[in-house]
């Protein structure tokens, strides 16, 4: 909504409030309201503002874990916002499950930190490794980082049929910009981003989505040949997230209709299509993508209630 500015005064200007936001927030004549200053924004709040938490570093023990309980406590102390995070430890290595075998907690910290956005190593000595986030927290960021990801899938999915393309690159990078946004989701006061949730939401199925998009390619990299029936529903189920993002900033009436078809439409083709065994692979991946699809238009309607 907008509002004239009334000067007041050789040097004020004041606003006008909407009424049934008054009544809402039970405001009255003499009354205080807060008000914050967020990048070249002023948010007003009839309710007292409560600032972020500062965190107090956290010290994660990480004795008898394995490299992958690790980085999903990494993850999770990311998100939530903690600045300083000190790693310790009696024994040397850390157990890799997936290669199945032993590494170096330094060798491993060293690697896994650079999963996250402006985490770096601080200190590091025989049993103790401190890593610190240095990240800007306001909300022309987060929707800068929000963009930023939508354009990284659709750059995944472009590459899609090149063999060459390195997918788990694409992959951890997409993942990267992702835990960046939800730590940034996190810092930001509530009064000042309405739908948190909901955008908690929609980026955890972007987090799902590129988990897909990786299985897919993978298959497109172990099939021979791809008949060009199978390309093309590749194709338009691409073109589908596409206009998932487009709808994303803005919501129209006319194109949820046409979107729902599409949705349909392509789920029929896998369904009652004949492949080969490496293209029903593919499109074995490749369907768990439209049934994520569904999450997505549930979202969209929410932000837009």
């Amino acid at each position: 909504m907008k509002r004239k500015l009334v000067k007041q005064g050789p040097q004020s200007l004041v606003v006008s409030m909407p009424s049934e936001w008054i009544k809402k927030n039970n405001l009255k004549k003499g009354g205080e309201v807060e008000l914050q200053e967020i990048a070249n924004n002023i948010v007003v709040s009839g309710k007292e503002i409560v600032e972020p938490k500062v965190r107090e570093p956290y010290v994660l023990n990480i004795e008898g874990k394995d490299d992958a309980l690790v980085k999903r406590y990494l993850t999770m102390l990311y998100r939530l916002g903690y600045e300083e995070i000190v790693i310790t430890f009696t024994k040397q290595n850390i157990k890799r499950l997936k290669k199945e075998k032993n590494t170096k907690v330094e060798d491993f910290i060293s690697g896994a930190h650079n999963r996250f956005i402006g985490m770096e190593i601080i200190h590091s000595e025989r049993h103790k490794i401190v890593l610190k986030c240095f990240t800007n927290t306001n909300i022309q960021e987060l929707k800068s980082v929000q963009r930023r990801i939508f354009l990284l899938i659709l750059s995944f999915m472009e590459n899609m049929f090149d063999k060459k393309y390195d997918s788990q690159k694409a992959h951890d990078n997409v993942a990267k910009f992702i835990n960046y946004f939800f730590r940034l989701l996190n810092a930001i006061p509530e009064a000042s981003l309405p739908n948190k949730e909901l955008l908690y939401g929609f980026f955890l199925i972007q987090d799902r989505l590129i988990d897909y998009l990786q299985y897919t390619h993978q298959e497109l990299c172990k099939a021979k040949t791809i008949s060009p029936k199978v390309k093309k529903i590749l194709e338009e189920l691409f073109e589908l997230y596409e206009n998932y993002y487009h709808l994303f900033y803005k919501f129209k009436e006319e194109e949820k209709v046409k979107i729902i078809k599409k949705r349909f439409e392509l789920s029929r083709k896998i369904k009652r299509g004949k492949f080969s065994l490496p293209e029903t692979k593919v499109l074995y991946e490749a369907k768990f993508i439209l049934v994520i699809f569904v999450d997505f238009y549930e979202v969209l309607v929410g932000k837009e209630l």
